[in-house]
Order: C-alpha cells, then structure tokens, then sequence
C-alpha cells in the first residue's frame, strides 16, 4: 500500500508540473498575443491615429473598453486555471481509484493462489496402490514433470511428433492446430530456465481399466513469443520470470492382454516405433508402461 501511495505521490507531482508548465505557457502566449497587437499597432501609426481620431469626442469611453476587454481576458484566465484544476482532480481521483481496484484484484489472486491447495491427497494415492502396490509417489511426479517439460520443448521447437506417444489424441490435435497458427505468423513461443517448486497427486479414478490421476504442479520459467525471423519480442516479458501453477491430468491402462486389432480403425496392430498405428496415425494405448498425458489446466499465473 505504501508503494502504491508512492506511485500517486509521483503521479500527483507530475501532474503538477505540466500544469504549471501550462499554465506559465498560457501566460507567456497571452502576453506574446498582446505584445504582438501592440506591435502591430505601433508599427502602423496612421491607422492607430486614425483610430483614435475617430473616437476623439469619447476617450473616456475608448478607456473602459479597454478595461472591460482587459476584464474579459483575467475572467477567460480563471475560467482556463478552474478548467485545468477539474481536469488534474479528476485524474487523481481516477489514478487513486484505479490503484485501490488493482490492490483489491491482487489480494483477491494471492488470496485465490493461496486457497490452491498443492498437497498430496492421502486417499487418491491409496486408491492408486490398490492397482499399482509398488507406486512411487515421488517417482510418478518426477516422471510427471518430465513428460510435462518433454511437451514444452517439443512445442518450442515445433516437433510435436517427439511426444505423440506421451499426450493423448485430442491434445495432439489442438496442440498441432495451435503450432499450425503460430507458424503462420511467422513466430516461435520461447520458455527457458524451467524450475519446479512444488507438485502433488489430488485425485484418482478408475474408468474402463484406465487409471486416471490428477496432479498439481508449481513451476517458474521464462515464457514469451518472438518473431522467427527478427527474435524481437513480441509478446510476454523475456526479462521476467512467471509463476505457473498447473492441473495436470495422466493415464495409464491397467489390462495388459494384448490388443490385436487398432481399437480407432480396426486394422491389425502394427505400430511405429512411438506406439502410432501405421493405418490411421492414432496412438496405441496397450499393456504401456508410459503415463500418457490427457490433459494440462494452468489454475494460477504471477508473473514475478
């Protein structure tokens, strides 16, 4: 709060000065405006003469027009100073506003990123012994975060099929899509110095003989877009790290009978070297040893 106070206090001064700056500027106009007229009429004697001249039977009357247009210029004067005085109150008053929402919305995301809970679940993990009775807790989260950073550099690079055999169809699919668009624009997403601070196992399921288990991941790294071509930056900071906190989701087939047929297209199993059948190009799931990652939810971002 006091360095939010700080920022309005700087505001403020700046604000300030370009008014003062304004103002004496106004000031200096008006008299060039002035000094300018009676140059002017100075240097045409005739006609200031005959100006004169003509109102030669009332002065006194020439004098109070010059008083009142002289009352004219001090009221537009004011009326200039109250106008600008309106303007910088209410950029304070919208800076300051401004400046307590932003303080309100960031409590409010540490308040969020705190409630997220990054701790393992006692009972998913009994669940997952129950199929699995020699389960490495930690082992299965460090072979997480290696799929998990496995994916990025495949994506930074644009080699998405060095990793069709650890992520699941669909998110092959978007995955492609995506690259697809970015490669079309001529750009390339950089992520660099990858560093995990926390990770956890929150649930497990058992659906059709396939284990599913949730985790959560807390992971600090550089992550921003560049042109190709140039390397400019062109979103995302490459100066700042940011924090990520990700829901990640990984299967596994427990029934280890060997498939015969490729259960997308039918055809006999005959797959490549990366579990892909060589019919329609879907990736086989069977009697695999490999975690598969079905899916990747980012729950908070901080950038630090």
């Amino acid at each position: 709060m006091r360095k939010s106070l700080k920022k309005v206090f700087k505001i403020v001064i700046t604000v300030i000065i370009i008014f003062i700056s304004t103002f004496i500027s106004y000031q200096d106009k008006s008299h060039a405006d002035a000094g300018y007229h009676s140059s002017y009429s100075g240097g045409s004697s005739s006609s200031s003469s005959s100006s004169y001249g003509s109102y030669s039977g009332s002065y006194g009357g020439s004098s109070r027009s010059r008083k009142s247009s002289s009352t004219g210029s001090s009221g537009s004067m004011s009326s200039f100073v109250a106008t600008v005085l309106t303007i910088i109150i209410f950029i304070v008053f919208f800076i300051v506003v401004n400046l307590i929402k932003n303080s309100i919305r960031n409590t409010g995301t540490i308040n969020n990123a705190n409630r997220i809970s990054v701790t393992n679940n006692e009972q998913a993990i009994n669940e997952i012994k129950k199929h699995l009775p020699g389960f490495d807790v930690n082992k299965f989260l460090l072979n997480g975060y290696n799929i998990y950073m496995r994916i990025e550099e495949a994506w930074m690079n644009f080699k998405l099929e060095n990793v069709r055999d650890i992520i699941t169809d669909e998110m092959f699919n978007m995955y492609e899509s995506q690259l697809t668009s970015m490669e079309m624009k001529g750009e390339q997403n950089i992520m660099e110095d990858f560093k995990l601070l926390n990770s956890a196992i929150t649930n497990a399921s058992l659906q059709n003989d396939m284990l599913q288990i949730t985790t959560r991941y807390v992971i600090e790294f550089y992550d921003y877009i560049i042109k190709k071509d140039t390397k400019q930056v062109v979103r995302g900071n490459s100066n700042r790290k940011m924090r990520m906190v990700y829901e990640m989701t990984f299967i596994k087939k427990l029934d280890k009978t060997k498939l015969d047929k490729c259960p997308n297209c039918g055809a006999p199993i005959n797959i490549n070297s990366v579990g892909i059948c060589e019919y329609c190009n879907s990736k086989i799931v069977d009697d695999n040893t490999e975690w598969v990652m079905s899916k990747k939810v980012s729950l908070y971002q901080q950038n630090l």
